[in-house]
């Protein structure tokens, strides 16, 4: 299978979690960057995501360029809120083709996946088979049992 490592992080921990998973699959780890940066102050920071997110809000993302023969995609994410951030959702919305399998990757896992295979569901065809793994940069022995088996 044709894989492509995507990942949007505000703090870093999603990002060392991709590039592991990414250099693990000898790919590179694309970024989903905010045309709007995020504040650093942990308060405005969650002041601006619990609007985005309660708000429905559509947050501008720089272009992402995936590969056109990829046919899994590893989404490295938070959880915001419950759901994915903003700036994922837009990611998702600007897809032009449809993947056989979303392998959706968090780091940080705690109360679960909330709303997030919800909004997958909603923004990818109903004929990708979408996965959820909690993992963490120090520890992503199931995200590799999975990819094993692809």
């Amino acid at each position: 299978m044709n894989k492509q490592v995507v990942y949007f992080s505000n703090s870093g921990n999603n990002k060392r979690l991709a590039q592991r998973i990414a250099d693990y699959n000898g790919l590179s780890a694309i970024p989903i960057i905010p045309t709007n940066t995020y504040p650093s102050n942990y308060h405005e920071l969650t002041s601006r995501a619990r609007q985005e997110r309660f708000h429905h809000i559509d947050v501008q993302i720089h272009p992402v360029k995936l590969a056109k023969n990829t046919d899994t995609l590893i989404l490295v994410s938070p959880i915001w809120y419950a759901d994915l951030p903003r700036p994922v959702i837009t990611f998702l919305k600007q897809l032009q083709r449809p993947y056989q399998r979303i392998i959706f990757v968090s780091d940080k896992f705690m109360l679960g996946f909330g709303f997030c295979r919800r909004t997958l569901r909603k923004y990818v065809p109903s004929s990708t088979n979408i996965e959820m793994i909690a993992a963490t940069s120090n520890d992503f022995s199931t995200i590799i049992s999975i990819l094993k088996n692809s």
